[in-house]
């Protein structure tokens, strides 16, 4: 019996890895850049940070922030307007997971255009790759830019889709841990214990294996480790290194599945 295992293209790490951006949009022959981040991040200037580089690098972009915290169906549709408006031909998320899981469902929807995004929740069997996607998270926990999954609301039904589908990972996922440091204590906290939920549930998980426990083991250690420091005294090294503990969870989990903690969450 074989087992699959799916990890995205490229990754940078550590303090002001964003730098990279631009080169590697160069490098890949992208000219026009659809920012997909929330507007909160916008306000605090995150998101500044990251369309800064494009900026500099004279590289064509325009943002599209109009999303919740909890993604929905038309937030997804709005993104996929905005991108076909701007005749963009990449997405460079910047966020958590609700703007990262927006800009995969805009990805998937681009290259599958025959498809309804209601239909693509659970296993997803969509033909094409999604339209490339650049990934710079902002919160140590989700690790949507290294997962195969995303979560969309679908407001009408109220219940959270959980879409699976290897053609949604991104091609690129920057970990700027720059990008972290401002994030309150409180959703610094949240989003710690997110990603030990992610490593403990993907651990024992049914579908656990030899390449999923080897990450999710390390993942638990560095969160035993750096949390606590990254939370409460803001060390810039712990918050690098929730950076890794996250990213490195949602390489296990992402492949192995999660348990009855996620479960509930989402029926709740």
């Amino acid at each position: 019996m074989s087992t699959k295992f799916v990890l995205n293209e490229t990754s940078y790490f550590g303090k002001g890895a964003r730098e990279e951006l631009a080169g590697e949009i160069n490098k890949r022959g992208f000219k026009r850049v659809l920012v997909v981040t929330d507007k909160a991040l916008l306000e605090v200037g995150v998101a500044g940070k990251v369309t800064k580089v494009l900026e500099d690098a004279g590289i064509e972009y325009t943002v599209f922030s109009d999303l919740k915290a909890n993604p929905t169906i038309k937030n997804v549709y709005d993104g996929v307007e905005a991108c076909k408006n701007f005749g963009a031909d990449v997405i460079v998320a910047v966020g958590g997971g609700s703007a990262i899981d927006t800009a995969k469902g805009v990805s998937i929807l681009m290259t599958n255009p025959d498809r309804d995004l209601v239909s693509l929740n659970g296993l997803s069997n969509t033909v094409n790759k999604g339209m490339p996607l650049i990934a710079l998270p902002t919160t140590a926990g989700t690790a949507a830019e290294v997962t195969i999954n995303y979560v969309i609301t679908d407001e009408e039904r109220q219940i959270k889709m959980v879409c699976v589908d290897p053609n949604d990972i991104p091609i690129l996922a920057i970990v700027d841990s720059e990008l972290m440091a401002s994030m309150p204590k409180s959703l610094a906290a949240y989003t710690g214990m997110d990603a030990l939920t992610h490593a403990v549930e993907g651990y024992i998980t049914a579908g656990h294996n030899m390449m999923s426990d080897m990450f999710h083991m390390q993942a638990i250690k560095l969160i035993f480790e750096y949390l606590p420091a990254a939370v409460n005294n803001k060390d810039e090294y712990a918050i690098e290194m929730m950076g890794y503990a996250q990213y490195i969870a949602g390489m296990g989990f992402s492949n192995v599945g999660l348990g009855i903690v996620h479960s509930m969450a989402h029926q709740l």
